[in-house]
């Protein structure tokens, strides 16, 4: 096993790692607007599975064609946090506002931003509608701006939109009054798409309970596009009728609902507010949300406050208080789950244990899929200077994630007033390898020796559960990304043509052979937040000997290949 390319902290764009925290900022603090005329607010951001992202942002103003108000602009980054081509606006409705643009992406990295505009260009021009725009990974519009809602009475507001791993779509928005039967007062539409952005089905209510206003609505799809929506309801068909609830709905892929409209709130003093949504994979789901109290230890003003469920929908444990800084307000959460079910909350706090005092700030909080805080509460922001707010996540596969947020001033070029801020943050080691041919079989990876393509790796944690597996590359060379812990790696060749060679020959770690030769298997090996390069590589010998191999040929090599 080599230990000789272990990475500490002080390298070269990577920050210092707050005391407690399990999660590295990874460069500093970043702008992500490059237009600086007017304010730049409210972003949102969506990551694919390998952690490419784009954040998008609304606009007092663009260098785009939208000069009229506000607009709607978007930044790609790939997973290095390098900026893919120039700011893009994606409205080309340009008359009047175009506000609150949420973004989702599917595994690959196709993303759809939706945004509410007041007018449109399709059918909804009376009041305000919900628009859209489909994009490729490249950042090329997929066909053009569409209208999402077809109820067209009245406003549409609120719009919220969540990706399957294909890219299969589900919109919400806040509507007043409903093409369904919630005509009182303020409703939860949606409306699914596939990933060609061709309407599935129609425009449909989400809410069964219609008293009153439901309001502000939040989505999340597993990977098979099975997605839950919460909202914020005055009144509940549940136990809390005092004031506001939080409230949710489950759905299959089809769009078919999956039992009745639930209550996630157990504590039900005053006022549950501003609900954010996240799933796993295979569909367990967190909800998180402001209130104004607690059953917790905050009861200062307002908490983040949490709900675990499982991909049923049974609750998993007790509703849980996300934030330990205890002073003043705690608002505008927001929430990422990677593929394992390890999730990330975000919040805007007023003031902070972490050396931001001078209004609002962004932290965050870790926790492990079984709802177990992973170090303590972080501050999210390195500037200080005036309020950070509004914060947005997202996050990749692996569980490595970026924050975006909207600042009041900015240590990068935009001084003018509101600019859209970022920060990377890993979770993960760099943890990588190579399957190589023996050729003398000596137990070494000697210079020369060839790589081998198509041998499965897998990873395994300290349950002995498989968390990952990749396959070889033509060089023979396999990248993974483990989190924190202690892991055990699993090398499977092609059944009848490999053997292994000797493991740890010799007395150099850097060239050795890792893996034991009877079961495939390293030994357990920790990876740390300390710690962020491994290498792992696997030695084999092939079992056909063919002429020429012995005197050093490859023609062995040659009729070895699976």
């Amino acid at each position: 096993m080599r230990h000789a390319l272990a990475v500490f902290l002080l390298i070269a764009g990577v920050a210092p790692l707050q005391a407690g925290s399990t999660a590295l900022p990874v460069g500093p603090e970043f702008q992500v607007n490059s237009y600086t005329t007017g304010g730049q607010l409210v972003p949102a951001v969506a990551r694919d599975a390998v952690g490419n992202f784009v954040v998008v942002w609304q606009s007092f103003g663009s260098s785009g064609g939208d000069t009229a108000l506000d607009s709607v602009q978007g930044q790609r980054y790939s997973a290095a946090g390098v900026p893919q081509g120039a700011s893009f606006q994606a409205n080309t409705y340009a008359t009047g506002s175009q506000l609150d643009p949420v973004i989702a992406s599917d595994a690959d990295g196709d993303f759809v931003v939706i945004w509410r505009s007041d007018g449109s260009g399709g059918g909804d021009t009376l009041n305000t509608s919900v628009q859209g725009q489909r994009y490729s990974m490249a950042g090329a519009p997929q066909g053009a701006e569409f209208q999402v809602n077809s109820y067209t009475t009245s406003f549409q507001v609120a719009p919220a939109i969540a990706s399957d791993a294909d890219g299969d779509l589900v919109a919400v928005w806040q509507s007043n009054g409903s093409s369904g039967g919630d005509t009182l007062s303020t409703s939860v539409q949606g409306q699914r798409y596939s990933a060609a952005g061709a309407p599935q089905g129609v425009q449909f209510q989400v809410n069964s309970y219609t008293t009153s206003d439901q309001l502000s609505p939040e989505i999340a799809s597993d990977a098979d596009g099975d997605f839950v929506v919460v909202w914020q309801s005055n009144g509940s068909s549940g136990g809390d009728t005092l004031n506001t609830s939080v409230q949710g709905q489950r759905y299959s892929a089809a769009g078919v609902p999956q039992g009745a409209q639930f209550q996630v709130n157990s504590y039900t003093t005053s006022h549950q507010r501003y609900p954010a949504v996240a799933s796993d994979a295979d569909g367990d789901f967190v909800v998180v949300w402001r209130s104004e109290g607690s059953a917790g230890g905050d009861t200062s003003y307002s908490s983040i406050q949490g709900q675990r469920y499982s991909a049923a929908g049974a609750t998993q444990g007790a509703q849980f208080q996300v934030n330990s800084y205890t002073t003043s307000s705690q608002a505008s959460p927001a929430i990422a789950s990677d593929a394992d079910g390890d999730f990330t909350v975000v919040w805007q706090s007023a003031g902070s244990s972490a050396g931001d005092s001078s209004g609002l700030s962004v932290q965050g909080q870790r926790y492990s899929a079984a709802g177990v805080p992973q170090g303590v509460q972080f501050q999210v922001n390195s500037y200080t200077a005036g309020d950070q707010r509004s914060p947005a996540i997202a996050t990749d596969a692996a569980g490595d994630f970026v924050v975006v947020w909207q600042s009041y001033g900015s240590s990068g070029g935009d001084i003018s007033n509101l600019s859209v801020q970022g920060q990377r943050f890993r979770v993960t080691g760099d943890l990588s390898g190579r399957a190589y041919l023996d050729q003398d079989s000596d137990g070494i990876q000697d210079p020369g020796e060839p790589g081998i393509a198509g041998i499965a790796v897998e990873l395994y944690d300290d349950t002995s559960t498989l968390r990952r597996s990749v396959v070889t590359g033509i060089t023979g060379e396999y990248d993974l990304k483990p989190k924190e812990g202690s892991w055990t790696v699993k090398f499977v060749p092609p059944s009848g043509i490999f053997a292994f060679t000797a493991q740890d020959a010799g007395g150099d770690d850097t060239l050795d052979s890792d893996a034991d030769p009877t079961t495939g298997e390293t030994d357990p090996f920790p990876i740390s937040v300390n710690v962020l390069d491994e290498t792992i590589d696997a030695g084999f010998l092939p079992l056909i000997f063919a002429d020429g191999f012995a005197s050093g040929g490859t023609t062995a090599w040659s009729a070895a290949v699976p």
